[in-house]
């Protein structure tokens, strides 16, 4: 196609200005009016726009998983975004794969209503498949494609290379491991120009889009876009992508005007109101007020949300957390019974900190050091007090990764509390060789005035057990000269009880962000206690212990004449009257 010079220059402005083309050339269908309107982003695009801007910029290429709620626009953008890579540029493919024929077809829809309304659409080759080729009949047009196919073809796009692809409503595939494994053959490596979406609303745990989520979530632990205060989007540092989430409360049109101040006054009434607890027979905030003041939510919010309640969602509140999602744990649903409760893991949350220091635990000189990293695997909330009892809590897991093993091991874990306050104080969480889980937590104890360790005695325990043993490293015995903690059906029901018991009343007091994020997807399910599928526990577990040796463990207290004994390096420290507070507590 001969274009004016004009034009051309504006072509050449577009390349680099998605926002710009999309409000000029890019129409589309608005839901609400059914009227044809020119694509202008709104808040949830904006956000996934300044996400994969920032991506591109800092790495050359898209990989996104988006955890969406419902009607915010997702697909819309990919499809107007790989519009505007393939109709501007040579020698591009874009494959879009929906979840089934319908939606297929909803999608394939709306590309060709973007051809047929863009003003400097580039020529096209008549097809009878699904697709675009922007080409002319000549053969010197664009040479690109657009292309669309369905879940349930296993072989689709697998006989073409791939720039951009978009995995619409993964989460509903019918074989996603088969089929998106496949496709990603068909996309050029790093550091080549590609971009990948892979998005849908949750449904459920154990599917593929949920252990892909959860991978790349890490329990919240590496932010990569923070917008006023809320976090939107996570990275993994151990893989190329970026999770994005869009709650429901960022969405312009889930709001609902009041028609009189009395409905407005009804709403505050019910917000403000105490709601009763059965789980802990207590009363407590409701959960739209907790919302508002944890978003800074408007009341027009809030009864949008009570409304869609009751009129979308059948008046459950589990359907609309599913569909209509405010955090990313609470839009996967599980046929178990959560444990820990959404307003108490809320309330928890509210009280943990960042740590003083991340790092990495080393060994110089013959002392224990951190080593200052921000991807360390250790994190340091209370620097060690040498008249404190603390005690380590040690969930030793499944050792490395083994990249020829079909499932990752979980992640061993060294949970640190003080014993006389209850408050979590440093943690190593990470993929360890089993054989050095020993020597680890020698020297986290020592940092901490040789503490206690309780061993759980599963998968490489009873390893680590003998080598502290060997190295006459203080333990818990369930029994004389059995060290080490069993978790049992018996026992893991007493360790989610007094875990539970025990965060509530305020005695163990959590500071890591990640082990509440554990406790939100850690059920009972038949009798069982697990994390459901797809997410980690050994957080939990480490808690679990703690629980227990908060009451089985005998408080020892160092006073000044120990100190005198074990003698000093330092003469004015040793001789200077130390402040040790009211509180003082013996062994008993």
């Amino acid at each position: 196609m001969n274009i004016d010079p004009q034009t051309a220059a504006k072509v050449k402005q577009y390349r680099t200005d998605f926002k710009s083309f999309a409000e000029a050339n890019i129409k589309i269908k608005d839901h609400n009016t059914a009227r044809i309107v020119p694509l202008q982003l709104n808040n949830g695009q904006r956000i996934l726009d300044i996400v994969s801007e920032k991506m591109k910029a800092e790495r050359g290429f898209i990989r996104i998983e988006l955890l969406k709620s419902r009607r915010f626009g997702g697909s819309t953008y990919v499809e107007g975004r790989f519009y505007w890579r393939t109709s501007l540029n040579s020698n591009r493919n874009t494959f879009i794969v929906g979840h089934e024929e319908r939606s297929t077809k909803t999608l394939y829809s709306m590309a060709t209503l973007m051809q047929e309304q863009n003003p400097i659409a580039p020529a096209t080759r008549l097809s009878n498949a699904q697709e675009l080729i922007f080409d002319n009949k000549q053969g010197t047009g664009l040479k690109s494609q657009y292309e669309l196919a369905t879940a349930r073809n296993l072989g689709a796009g697998r006989s073409q290379g791939i720039h951009y692809l978009h995995a619409s409503e993964l989460a509903f595939w019918p074989n996603p491991d088969v089929l998106l494994d496949g496709l990603y053959q068909c996309v050029p490596d790093p550091p080549a120009e590609v971009e990948i979406y892979l998005e849908s609303t949750a449904q459920g745990c154990g599917n593929r889009f949920h252990r892909d989520v959860m991978e790349t979530y890490k329990e919240g632990a590496y932010p990569y876009y923070i917008k006023e205060g809320i976090t939107y989007a996570w990275y993994n540092p151990n893989s190329d992508w970026v999770l994005v989430f869009i709650p429901w409360f960022v969405h312009e049109r889930y709001t609902r005007e009041f028609d009189g101040e009395d409905l407005k006054n009804g709403l505050i009434e019910r917000v403000n109101a105490q709601v009763f607890n059965p789980s802990d027979l207590k009363w407590e905030d409701s959960e739209a007020k907790r919302l508002k003041e944890r978003y800074d939510l408007s009341y027009e919010q809030l009864y949008w949300r009570e409304w869609a309640i009751e009129n979308k969602c059948r008046g459950s509140l589990d359907v609309f957390h599913q569909e209509y999602p405010a955090t990313v744990e609470e839009a996967f649903l599980s046929s178990g019974s959560n444990v820990f409760p959404k307003a108490l893991c809320d309330d928890l949350d509210k009280l943990t900190k960042d740590p003083i220091i991340v790092g990495d635990v080393i060994e110089r000189m013959g002392k224990p050091k951190i080593k200052p990293n921000p991807h360390g695997h250790f994190s340091l909330w209370e620097k060690p007090f040498p008249d404190e009892t603390y005690f380590l809590c040690v969930d030793s897991a499944g050792g490395i990764r083994d990249p020829e093993a079909a499932k990752e091991p979980d992640p061993s874990c060294v949970d640190v509390y003080c014993h006389r306050t209850g408050k979590q104080v440093a943690q190593w969480h990470g993929h360890i060789d089993y054989d050095l889980i020993a020597d680890l937590t020698e020297l986290i104890g020592m940092m901490f005035n040789k503490a206690k360790a309780c061993v759980e005695l599963m998968n490489h325990g009873y390893t680590v057990v003998s080598d502290l043993k060997k190295k006459h490293y203080p333990m818990y015995e369930a029994k004389p000269n059995l060290p080490g903690w069993l978790t049992t059906t018996k026992t893991k029901p007493q360790m989610s009880d007094g875990l539970y018991c025990m965060a509530r009343d305020g005695d163990i007091r959590i500071m890591c962000k990640e082990t509440i994020s554990e406790m939100r997807t850690f059920v009972e399910e038949s009798g069982k206690y697990n994390a459901v599928s797809g997410c980690h526990d050994e957080r939990v577990d480490t808690g679990g212990m703690a629980s227990q040796m908060m009451r089985l463990l005998p408080i020892q207290y160092e006073t000044k004449a120990s100190r005198i004994q074990e003698g000093a390096t330092n003469w004015d420290n040793y001789m200077m009257d130390k402040d040790i507070g009211e509180y003082k507590e013996v062994r008993v």
